[in-house]
């Protein structure tokens, strides 16, 4: 689902698996702050997915201009 303000209450599980993540396949990832993370929710450029209210998966757009 897109995520919104009421995801908020996620944003560290979304952190540390991003994290631990990064750790298991032995690369480097740029981390994210809270609050990034969070605004993205916010924004409406955030997916997340859960098994009912138990974290399961997260993903948000970025986008650059030129």
């Amino acid at each position: 689902m897109v995520a919104d303000a009421s995801h908020e209450v996620y944003v560290d599980t979304i952190l540390e698996t991003i994290r631990n993540a990064a750790k298991v396949r032995g690369t480097g990832i740029a981390e994210r702050t809270h609050e990034y993370v969070a605004t993205k929710m916010k924004e409406g450029k955030a997916i997340i997915a859960l098994c009912g209210d138990v974290f399961a998966g997260f993903t948000y757009i970025e986008s650059w201009g030129n």
